[in-house]
């Protein structure tokens, strides 16, 4: 499976596989890429704290993980021209809805 692949990766992998994308599918600088190569490394480090001490109350974890990533995904934004906003937020929408997808194809039938 993808995510137990993904879930092994360093922070630096991570970022730096996350940051190869965007530059791809947005034209990114070195400048930007730079930057946003800071910004997912500083969250996917966050996040690997976050999951290497889990808290007993899955909604407070759930809150601080969402937390990072909104975080991450501003200084992201902030890098980027108008242009590759629009793209971004492209890219979101259709992430979101592959997304949902997935989830509902996951939820058994009741009957």
């Amino acid at each position: 499976m993808a995510n137990a692949q993904i879930s092994k990766k360093t922070p630096e992998q991570r970022a730096a596989h996350q940051t190869k994308a965007l530059q791809k599918q947005l034209s990114l600088s070195q400048d930007q890429a730079t930057k946003v190569h800071t910004a997912l490394f500083t969250a996917a480090t966050r996040l690997d704290s976050l999951k290497n001490n889990p808290s007993a109350d899955k909604k407070a974890y759930q809150l601080s993980a969402k937390s990072i990533k909104l975080e991450a995904k501003k200084q992201v934004i902030a890098v980027l021209n108008d242009s590759q906003k629009q793209k971004f937020a492209t890219l979101e929408k259709m992430r979101k809805e592959k997304h949902k997808q997935k989830q509902a194809q996951r939820v058994p039938e009741q009957g």
